[in-house]
């Protein structure tokens, strides 16, 4: 084994003495030197400012007509003509379609056949019955086998009468799903017929959320070819659908404008009750660092200190690039807009510029 050579006593205390001031002199800063700290980050940040009218119901649409009549057969067959095609305007009482009568004829003719021999029987029993060659129970069951030909054969007639369809009203076909030649069930939608006369609305589908802010009534906006049509809400339904969970709201336009056609998709805008946008405020939505639900975290700018705290607000909703915060936030107090990425609660920062959160109406 090599040792290491030993200094001499004497020798090893001086090096011992010499080096302690270099030791403590590593973690001492010099007379007048200031502790390094981390550099601010370079951030723009915006003053949260209030958002009348940022809380309008939002939703997108269809315009529809109010009544939309699926046109059918009382009974089944094939069809043998159908004289109007898809967007033709109709006149009430105009024929629209025709089955086939060939069968339902052939049916009308057998039940009035009926309804002559029942007749035949009556009156040859009811003559018997007076000299007694009869019995009352017979001619009473010869009368009921007559009223039930008698109603069999106006149910013929009644069927007869629907194997051709008429307009029910002035209307717009909206849909024809079958052709000529074609044998259809009894019921099976053969027409759908705009009603006009009925008025236009708008159907759209809103959330929970926002279904407790509006009610029949509030004044609507409908937002179509860079229009703003004006609409009232109508009805707001009871119960959810199950399939997506919103609620079926229907906005009345009055008037409504003319050459609109029924399934064209447009947006909607509805004032809410009274008080429901009270102290919202906006921030851009650039501002956000996570979110969970209707709640979100936002750096929070001290103006005197020139640091950041992180800060759980309540969000109302989205308009555009802003959210809209309905508490959490002071009118007037800045968030980071951009930069927070970058931030630890604490960090100084250096603003490089203020945004506005303006909403544009």
């Amino acid at each position: 084994m090599v040792r290491a050579p030993l200094l001499p006593v004497p020798l090893a205390l001086t090096a011992l003495v010499l080096a302690v001031p270099l030791l403590t002199g590593c973690g001492r800063p010099e007379a007048g030197e200031a502790a390094v700290g981390p550099a601010p980050v370079v951030v723009t940040v915006a003053e949260a400012v209030p958002a009348p009218g940022a809380s309008l119901v939002r939703g997108t649409g269809t315009l529809a007509y109010k009544r939309e009549l699926p046109l059918s057969f009382k009974v089944s067959g094939r069809i043998a003509a159908i004289s109007v095609d898809v967007a033709d305007s109709v006149r009430k009482g105009t024929r629209l379609a025709l089955l086939d009568q060939a069968e339902v004829s052939a049916q009308l003719r057998e039940a009035e056949a009926a309804v002559t021999r029942a007749r035949q029987d009556l009156d040859r029993l009811e003559p018997l019955l007076e000299k007694g060659f009869v019995e009352l129970s017979r001619i009473e069951t010869a009368r009921t086998s007559l009223q039930a030909a008698k109603a069999r054969r106006d149910a013929v007639a009644f069927n007869r009468s629907l194997s051709e369809i008429t307009a029910p009203a002035d209307g717009v076909v909206l849909s024809r799903p079958v052709e000529p030649g074609e044998i259809v069930p009894a019921g099976a939608p053969v027409l759908i017929l705009g009603d006009r006369g009925s008025g236009l609305i708008v159907r759209v589908g809103l959330a929970d959320r926002d279904i407790g802010r509006i009610a029949p009534g509030n004044a609507a906006e409908v937002l179509l070819d860079g229009r703003t049509l004006p609409a009232t809400v109508d009805r707001i339904a009871a119960k959810s659908s199950p399939g997506t969970g919103v609620f079926d709201v229907e906005l009345a336009l009055d008037p409504a404008p003319e050459r609109l056609s029924s399934g064209r998709i447009v947006g909607v805008r509805i004032a809410p009750v009274a008080g429901a946008d009270a102290g919202l405020l906006a921030i851009p939505s650039s501002a956000i660092l996570e979110g969970f639900g209707m709640e979100a975290t936002v750096y929070v700018l001290d103006p005197e200190t020139g640091r950041v705290s992180r800060r759980m607000l309540t969000v109302a909703g989205l308009d555009g690039p802003f959210t809209l915060i309905a508490g959490g936030l002071a009118p007037g107090e800045q968030v980071v807009a951009t930069g927070a990425a970058y931030l630890r609660p604490g960090d100084p920062v250096t603003v490089a510029g203020p945004q506005t959160a303006t909403i544009d109406r």
